[in-house]
């Protein structure tokens, strides 16, 4: 079953999202975060960026904080603002700027994640109208957004992790791809909730199985799936499978400074891995 093209209504409804117009340099605030209209020139369409500021941030003071970028923020990133301030409180979550990377609306969201998330275009059978757009959009995140981010607030700048979900997650893994491959490296850590590595055969899977050129700064990577995600399709990979042909990938870039983690959710489905996984890798992300 392909899961990672198009979200139900029903998540839409538990979890709302923003809408935004095309107003240049909206501010965020701790309390309640507003979104900013990004222009990307490598992909050639606006963003909407959306930026939550720890308690603890106070410019005069000049400290400087990690900072998460998540993807798909029209769906998660009120409720990841939120829990991650409320975690962060009583010492469950560590303090960091979290910026979300969305789109105008959540119609707009759910149709052109498939053009940015994927690489390279889909194959006829999964009817994508655009797809194969992972390369410009990873050139808009280190290029134009990273340096914005970090222009505009008190970032530590060794200290940036990427996460994602389902088609969110394919491009999280494909960002890390390229890191080790050694073509990207503004990013350091990847947090991937149910990465749709099926994707055009398993094509990504094959070229993390090929990547001989690691990056050289210290590099988390934290992968889960759903226990209940084991698909009925003959061509699909096993969960325990993918387990292990991931743990071959890893190891070789254990000198380098590579971490990975990988956790199966025993009794959650597709759609339920995302959140536990974001808390739960930013933990050990951060970890000492």
């Amino acid at each position: 079953m392909i899961k990672y093209f198009s979200f139900a209504g029903l998540l839409l409804l538990a979890f709302g999202c923003h809408t935004t117009s095309d107003k240049p340099h909206t501010v965020a605030t701790k309390a309640t975060p507003g979104p900013t209209r990004l222009y990307a020139q490598a992909v050639g369409d606006s963003f909407s960026v959306f930026v939550s500021l720890p308690e603890d941030y106070h410019p005069q003071e000049k400290k400087s904080f990690p900072v998460v970028y998540l993807l798909d923020a029209n769906l998660y990133f009120d409720i990841m603002a939120t829990t991650i301030r409320k975690y962060a409180e009583v010492g469950l979550a560590p303090e960091v700027i979290l910026v979300g990377i969305g789109y105008k609306d959540f119609p707009t969201m759910d149709s052109l994640r498939n053009r940015d998330d994927t690489y390279p275009q889909a194959i006829p059978e999964y009817e994508m109208s655009v797809s194969g757009g992972a390369d410009k959009f990873l050139s808009f995140i280190n290029n134009e957004l990273v340096p914005y981010i970090d222009h505009t607030y008190q970032t530590d700048t060794t200290k940036r992790v990427l996460m994602g979900h389902s088609l969110g997650g394919y491009f999280t893994m494909y960002a890390l791809e390229q890191s080790l491959s050694g073509k990207a490296h503004k990013l350091h850590n990847y947090i991937a909730a149910s990465p749709s590595l099926h994707y055009n055969n398993y094509y990504l899977l094959h070229q993390l199985k090929t990547s001989t050129v690691r990056q050289p700064d210290n590099t988390k990577v934290y992968i889960t799936y759903g226990g209940l995600e084991n698909s009925n399709d003959p061509a699909s990979i096993t969960l325990d499978s993918l387990s292990a042909q991931l743990a071959a990938v890893f190891p070789k870039h254990a000198n380098g400074g590579v971490t990975y983690k990988y956790d199966i959710y025993s009794s959650l489905d597709h759609m339920d891995t995302q959140l536990p996984t974001f808390i739960k890798g930013m933990q050990w992300v951060f970890a000492p």
